[in-house]
């Protein structure tokens, strides 16, 4: 136990001193929501019933647990394994339990530090109002965390040199960011792909954040969107633990 909380304030210390890794995690989410709330701010769509900027808080959210979860933990991954790290560490007593387990709580402390941060921001700069429970708010962050961290561990997986990691992760990251209602309603989208956006965990996770956020429903409303979360999340540890490797 002793070894696994060293490991995981290892990685808090190791994040802090990555300029790069706060900037994209920290700054440039709450970048986009302000520079959102200022564009939107009294914007109100009235197909939707809602201020624009309310429908945007849960995307940019999202957005934020996608930087995280796919783009920095894939990315520095497959980084850390090229260079032997994983190998090195797999020669010392450490778990590797510990340090996969490790890693995990480091990217959800941070998608914590996240939203509380784009939440501040959202209720006391531009007046947004959480109508539903902030257990279930939670809940559904949590999902969508653990969702999010297996898709990236399973990239990582999957991608076999730092060479080809950027493009891959960028390609499966913008197709979560515009086809998942992020900025804007996907019922606008041409038909065959709101087929698709349908199938992505993005556009999961958004409809149970607004439904909690905007319309203040339960978890009688957003089982749906959990359970296909959690499918991405099963599938995505499945081919992890299948394809894993540590050089």
């Amino acid at each position: 136990m002793r070894g696994f909380r060293n490991q995981v304030l290892l990685q808090m210390k190791l994040f802090i001193r990555q300029k790069d890794e706060l900037f994209w995690n920290i700054a440039f989410p709450l970048f986009f929501m302000v520079l959102y709330g200022l564009i939107y701010r009294d914007m109100v769509w009235d197909d939707y019933g809602m201020r624009a900027i309310e429908y945007m808080l849960p995307g940019i959210i999202v957005m934020a647990v996608m930087v995280n979860g796919i783009m920095s933990s894939a990315t520095s991954f497959v980084e850390e394994r090229s260079k032997g790290i994983y190998r090195r560490l797999f020669l010392t007593p450490i778990k590797r339990q510990a340090i996969i387990g490790a890693q995990i709580i480091h990217r959800y402390i941070v998608i914590l530090i996240q939203t509380i941060l784009l939440l501040a921001i959202g209720i006391l700069a531009f007046n947004i109002r959480i109508m539903g429970n902030y257990f279930y708010f939670w809940l559904v962050l949590t999902f969508g965390a653990i969702c999010f961290l297996s898709i990236g561990f399973a990239l990582a997986s999957l991608i076999r040199s730092v060479r080809s990691a950027t493009p891959i992760i960028l390609i499966v990251f913008f197709i979560l960011l515009f086809l998942g209602g992020i900025f804007f309603p996907n019922n606008i989208m041409p038909d065959f792909l709101v087929v698709i956006s349908n199938g992505l965990p993005s556009t999961h996770m958004g409809d149970a954040l607004r439904s909690i956020i905007i319309d203040g429903l339960g978890l009688g409303s957003i089982w749906i969107q959990l359970a296909a979360m959690g499918g991405w999340t099963v599938v995505s540890l499945i081919v992890s633990i299948r394809f894993f490797r540590w050089e």
